[in-house]
């Protein structure tokens, strides 16, 4: 290569401005199965299971956060949907088998309420107000599968964190239609909030957690994620909309 062709290749490699990284973020994905959820074999594209939606929607739990702005509803059913369809969860429709379970979906912020009630700074004390929730969206039923320090350490701190969650509840659909809540399993996935809307990391939290629909956790995960910024979150054909016709026997409210 000619020295002065060498000498422009190489100016503008220097000049061109470096390609900013990909915003990510930490999942901490968890999953709690009952004995009735253990009895279920796990479904598959050649065996699915059919469910009938439940959309309970947005949530705002724990201290104030003013400004924080709900995703669009359609936008997180089709999340949940396309997720689901892909481990062999399907919505139940006028041509498919009758559903054998009820998903409720609910998302939203979950923050910690902590106060400072020493007098002396140098000695702080805290009052956490809602450890006890924040503990149960970070580490569900695995708190006492914590038997190393690091972990333990992990789940405490993200539960000092402002999350943002989306949780899937999964019931027997026959015990729902006769009004009886038979609970089988519950997927909880969280991410700090900081620097990010609930919009920008929706698809990343359902996303993250959906190999665990319906596989419990003996201890919580936590999956590197790559955000898609408000505005330029992709939707296709949504294979799901909130509101389902309910076929005979289906319960009018969520149990």
């Amino acid at each position: 290569m000619k020295p002065a062709l060498l000498a422009l290749v190489l100016g503008t490699s220097l000049l061109a401005p470096a390609r900013a990284a990909e915003p990510r973020c930490e999942v901490n994905v968890n999953t709690s199965v009952t004995e009735a959820g253990k009895k279920l074999a796990p479904p598959t594209h050649e065996h699915p299971a059919y469910y009938f939606p439940v959309v309970a929607g947005w949530r705002e739990k724990g201290a104030v956060v003013a400004g924080e702005k709900p995703p669009p509803v359609l936008m997180v059913v089709h999340e949940f949907a396309k997720a689901l369809a892909g481990q062999g969860y399907l919505v139940v429709g006028p041509k498919t088998p009758p559903p054998t379970l009820l998903l409720v979906f609910h998302w939203g912020t979950l923050n910690p309420q902590i106060d400072d009630v020493s007098p002396d700074p140098e000695n702080p004390q805290k009052l956490f107000y809602n450890q006890g929730e924040m503990l149960a969206l970070v580490g569900g039923n695995t708190l006492p599968n914590l038997d190393l320090e690091f972990e333990r350490e992990a789940v405490m701190q993200g539960a000092e964190d402002d999350r943002y969650f989306a949780i899937v509840s999964a019931y027997d659909f026959a015990d729902a239609a006769k009004k009886k809540k038979t609970s089988l399993w519950v997927a909880r996935m969280s991410t700090p909030s900081a620097g990010f809307t609930m919009t920008d990391v929706v698809a990343a939290l359902i996303q993250s957690g959906s190999p665990l629909f319906g596989r419990e956790t003996l201890r919580p995960t936590w999956i590197t994620m790559p955000v898609g910024r408000e505005g330029k979150v992709e939707i296709g054909t949504p294979t799901v909309v909130p509101e389902v016709p309910a076929p005979n026997g289906a319960p009018e409210k969520k149990p």
